[in-house]
């Protein structure tokens, strides 16, 4: 992340310059916004198996291998076409339950066929970086990983972490729910936050993320002492102080296929000395439908959402420049031969 620079207000003239442009749909021209996306919960892996996830509008496998790491590859085998979902897990990859062709899960390479015929050079699948992160596989789109998948201030083992997945797909990109804390009026209009600092002012722009600071009186009276930062178009994450307590709460959001996303939920508590599990448990659960409730009424605006960014106001500064920032990112799709 190469540039960084604190938010201005922009120059006269350059606000209406960045009206009425289009912001491109996530999967136009066959390409997608590069980055770090939730594939699925760690515990949908079955032990010892395969699980078959949607994906960028295709489709991959997800598996671990003996060493304990995901593997994430394309979902067809490259000889007929057969779902690897159906197909078994190996030691390091898996194995089509058709013909019984094993491929190596890190470089997705065909090894070798049952049959004992010489492997074709072009049998390989596409095998995407992939980690896991807070009960979360993670796989990323772009040739090489643009930045490091955020984690916490405090290590995962000294945290309690709770993460889940949304049932229900939202029929918008993961931009347009991302814009929504780049939006900051609706943060005063819509959920009546009363800020203390001066998150207009302090906004900072980097190559593949932004940051923007949140400190506000809640109208619940909480106090919201906050760090937010969009990671590419796609990843909301947050931590910071709940009247004075630590916590931190993330929300990646994946696409399965275009024109939707799938929304995953990551809410993260440290204990304090002498606190027992359900003393714990309940700060969690206390944080949680806080930012349910904020996040409640948030999606039912995302159902019928059409941004149409003609007519933006002074107020509107930070959110059109994150509209320039998401038509400039980096897109791609090098699996696409492979996914689809």
């Amino acid at each position: 992340m190469s540039t960084m620079e604190s938010n201005h207000d922009l120059v006269p003239g350059q606000l209406e310059r960045l009206r009425g442009r289009p912001i491109p749909a996530e999967g136009d021209g066959g390409v997608f916004s590069e980055g770090w996306y939730p594939v699925c919960l760690s515990s949908a892996i079955p032990e010892g198996g395969v699980h078959g996830v949607p994906f960028l509008d295709g489709r991959v496998v997800v598996t671990r291998g003996d060493d304990g790491d995901v593997r994430v590859m394309s979902a067809y085998c490259m000889h007929l076409g057969a779902d690897l979902t159906v197909g078994q897990r190996t030691a390091n990859g898996v194995r089509c339950a058709f013909h019984s062709w094993e491929y190596d899960g890190k470089t997705g390479r065909c090894t070798g066929i049952a049959s004992g015929d010489p492997v074709p050079p072009r049998a390989q699948l596409f095998a995407f970086p992939a980690a896991e992160m807070y009960g979360v596989v993670f796989a990323h789109n772009g040739a090489k990983p643009l930045y490091d998948l955020p984690t916490f201030e405090y290590p995962e083992s000294d945290l309690y972490v709770r993460t889940w997945v949304f049932d229900d797909l939202f029929p918008v990109d993961p931009w347009v729910i991302s814009a929504n804390t780049p939006d900051l009026l609706h943060l005063t209009e819509l959920h009546n936050f009363d800020f203390i600092n001066k998150p207009f002012d302090e906004v900072v722009w980097h190559d593949y993320s932004v940051d923007l600071p949140v400190h506000a009186t809640l109208p619940t009276g909480h106090d919201f002492d906050v760090h937010n930062t969009i990671y590419a178009t796609n990843y909301f994450f947050q931590y910071g102080k709940l009247d004075g307590r630590w916590f931190g709460w993330a929300a990646p959001f994946g696409i399965p296929k275009k024109g939707t996303t799938q929304l995953f939920g990551i809410i993260a508590v440290k204990p304090e000395p002498g606190e027992t599990p359900e003393q714990v448990e309940a700060f969690a659960d206390y944080v949680t439908d806080l930012q349910m409730g904020i996040a409640a009424e948030d999606l039912p605006i995302f159902a019928g959402m059409h941004y149409a960014p003609g007519n933006l106001t002074h107020g509107d500064r930070v959110l059109a420049r994150f509209f320039e920032y998401v038509r400039h990112f980096p897109r791609s799709l090098h699996s696409a031969d492979f996914i689809k």
